[in-house]
């Protein structure tokens, strides 16, 4: 009974002054072109450099994406996949006759050299990648 009381009593206290309730969060937005078109689908990745922090993570769909970020500067990764067809007669573990193929170059992702300097509040950052 006295332990309930003791973690009744510690909440109360939380509550009054107040807990920490994580990092506070942005907003980023903005937009994914390869090759001089928007990126159909894929994923972007905002992490800390030194991989102090768990990465923030959404996706991209029809060239743009919006994704809360802990603000701060980040390293930017982009991925985006097409179905290519097996060459004739070859099937996957799976039968399947296409498999996805990531398209986007390593310098925009493995390799990273996008960054990003996430403010407070709402920020916008377009990425415009070439082969």
């Amino acid at each position: 009974m006295r332990l309930v009381l003791l973690f009744l009593a510690l909440g109360g206290v939380c509550f009054a002054i107040g807990c920490d309730k994580g990092p506070t969060m942005a907003t980023v937005t903005g937009s994914v072109t390869y090759d001089g078109k928007p990126v159909p689908e894929g994923d972007i990745t905002f992490s800390d450099p030194e991989n102090k922090i768990a990465p923030d993570a959404g996706k991209i769909k029809d060239g743009v994406y919006t994704v809360s970020v802990k603000p701060g500067k980040k390293k930017v990764d982009i991925r985006a996949s097409k179905l290519e067809k097996l060459p004739a007669g070859k099937k996957g573990a799976m039968g399947e006759t296409e498999m996805p193929v990531d398209y986007i170059p390593d310098k925009y992702n493995l390799k990273s050299e996008l960054t990003a300097d996430v403010a407070g509040g709402t920020n916008k950052f377009d990425f415009t990648l070439k082969p």
